[in-house]
């Protein structure tokens, strides 16, 4: 169940960053922009809550420390 949800997160910014490269292509500068922030705050979110924000500092501290 968590690979598909997985998947299907993955598909939908995917397909916000395409939609927004289509609009873009097409003038559409102020919605694409939009897009573009919707799918990069999407993706931020995604890969902290997949990663965790924990192993992430750990993973600092440990990098510190060597």
């Amino acid at each position: 169940m968590k690979a598909i949800s997985t998947l299907v997160t993955l598909f939908l910014i995917i397909t916000t960053c395409a939609t927004s490269a289509i609009l873009y292509l097409n003038e559409n500068y102020g919605t694409s922009a939009a897009l573009c922030i919707v799918w990069i705050i999407s993706l931020t979110v995604w890969i902290g809550k997949t990663i965790g924000l924990v192993d992430l500092i750990m993973n600092k501290n440990f990098a510190k420390n060597l």
